[in-house]
C-alpha cells in the first residue's frame, strides 16, 4: 500500500511550478480550484491532485496512465477505469496534505492539527464552537476520554485524535458530511509516546449504533513532528490485512516531475488568478 505527505504549507510555487502543474490536471478539476478565494486553499487542493496522481503512477509503475479521476456524489475521488480494485483517500488540513492507497480493500485517511500553538494553528475555533462540537458529536464514553485528563492542551489533542478517528471511518466508507458521528463510539486503547516519534498505533476499537462494528477495519493513527515543535495527526481506516507502515514526506518539486500533463498549453491567466487570490 502507499501512504505519503506533503507538508504544503512550505510549498511557495513559482510561475513555472504552477502552469507546469496545472496542465496535469483536467479542466473539471482546475475550474473548481480556481473557485477558491483563498491562496491556500487553492494551492493545497491542487497539490492533492498531484499527490493522486504521483501515487497512480507508482502504484501502476507507468508514465502515462489512461485513468480518469471522477467523483462519487458525495464528492469522493476514484478511478473510474479500475473498478475498486485501487482505492485511495486523500485529506488536507493544517501544514499537510497526506494520501493512504491500496489495492486492498477501501481506505479513509483523516489528518488534523494535533498540537499546535495559538500563533500557529490555521483553525483557533472558540471555546463555545468545540463544546457545540464535543456535545454533539461525541458519545458520553467518549466525552469521558477527553476529560480524563484536567491539562486543556491534552484534552485539545484527545479531542482532535477522535475527530481523526471519527473522519477515517466516515471517509472509508464514502458516507461524506451527512453522516452522523455521534453513531460511531471510539475505544482507544493506547496512547502515544511522543518521544517515539516513528510510533504507529493501531488497537483502538470503534462500535456503531453500540454494537460491535460489522465492518472489519483497522485504525492506524501516526503524529508528524515539524520542527516548530508542532505535530499533526494522520488517521487511516482499512481493512485489516494491509501493512503497517509509516507515511512517507513528499516534497512537491519531486511529485510535479512524475506528473503528465494532460494538455500541451497553459494560460497564464491561471497563475494571475492565483495571485488575485487572497492571503488571510
Amino acid at each position: 500500500m502507499f501512504r505519503f505527505y506533503i507538508n504544503c504549507h512550505l510549498w511557495r510555487p513559482t510561475i513555472d511550478e504552477w502552469l507546469c502543474s496545472v496542465r496535469c490536471v483536467p479542466n473539471s478539476e482546475i475550474q473548481r480550484i480556481d473557485r477558491f478565494v483563498f491562496q491556500r486553499d487553492a494551492k493545497f487542493a491542487l497539490a492533492g491532485q498531484l499527490l493522486i496522481r504521483y501515487v497512480l503512477s507508482k502504484a501502476y509503475k507507468r508514465q502515462r496512465y489512461p485513468f480518469t479521476i471522477e467523483r462519487s456524489g458525495k464528492g469522493r475521488p476514484y478511478i473510474k477505469e479500475l473498478n475498486g480494485e485501487f482505492d485511495f483517500n486523500l485529506s488536507h488540513h493544517g501544514q499537510l496534505v497526506a494520501i493512504g492507497a491500496t489495492f486492498d480493500g477501501h481506505i479513509g485517511c483523516d489528518t488534523i492539527e494535533y498540537s499546535s500553538s495559538p500563533a500557529i494553528t490555521t483553525e483557533n475555533r472558540s471555546a463555545e464552537y468545540r463544546t457545540r462540537l464535543f456535545q454533539k458529536k461525541f458519545t458520553e464514553n467518549e466525552q469521558k476520554f477527553i476529560l480524563n485528563d484536567q491539562n486543556e492542551h491534552v484534552r485539545r489533542k484527545t479531542f482532535h485524535r477522535l475527530w481523526c478517528l471519527k473522519e477515517s471511518y466516515v471517509k472509508m466508507f464514502g458516507q461524506g458530511i451527512g453522516f452522523e458521528l455521534l453513531r460511531l463510539d471510539f475505544n482507544v486503547k493506547s496512547l502515544f509516546n511522543e518521544s517515539d516519534r516513528n510510533q504507529i498505533l493501531s488497537d483502538t476499537i470503534v462500535s456503531i449504533d453500540n454494537k460491535p462494528s460489522t465492518h472489519n477495519v483497522r485504525f492506524d493513527e501516526q503524529i508528524i513532528y515539524f520542527n516548530n515543535n508542532q505535530q499533526q495527526i494522520i488517521t487511516l481506516c482499512l481493512t485489516p490485512t494491509n501493512p503497517i507502515e509509516k507515511f512517507v514526506e513528499l516534497n512537491m518539486s519531486d511529485v510535479i516531475k512524475t506528473c503528465i500533463p494532460v494538455r500541451d498549453t497553459t494560460d497564464k491567466q491561471l497563475w494571475d488568478s492565483y495571485m488575485k487570490k487572497r492571503t488571510s
